[in-house]
């Protein structure tokens, strides 16, 4: 299986790459084929996306397509949602999260799905 895993992680890295989100396709194979709890899978697909966010931050930085006035508000933001995320997450079941995840993976689809180019 760790064959399969990697093979896997490769293919979602990849998709995530180029803008496809292979972290959510990740946190599907690793909820419905390994049957991993949610709780870790979250944690997982928290640790996944940093490796493929420091790469883009930095061919963004050295493009200068980072404005650097927003930057610091965003990071105390992301920081303070991550804490109250994590804080809430104590309060919910498995079961619940689980659902809650579905519902968004749901709505972002059909979203996509009908959203109109600019």
């Amino acid at each position: 299986m760790d064959i399969i895993d990697t093979v896997v992680a490769f293919f979602a890295s990849a998709l995530a790459a180029m803008g496809v989100g292979g972290g959510g396709l990740l946190v599907i194979y690793l909820t419905l084929v390994r049957a991993t709890e949610q709780i870790g899978v979250q944690g997982i697909n928290l640790f996944f996306f940093l490796f493929g966010a420091f790469p883009a931050m930095c061919v963004h930085i050295f493009k200068r397509k980072i404005n650097a006035g927003i930057l610091l508000p965003l990071c105390i933001f992301g920081v303070a949602g991550t804490l109250f995320g994590y804080f809430l997450l104590t309060f919910l079941s498995s079961s619940l999260l689980r659902k809650a995840f579905g519902a968004l993976l749901i709505i972002s689809g059909i979203t996509a799905l009908f959203k109109k180019e600019r």
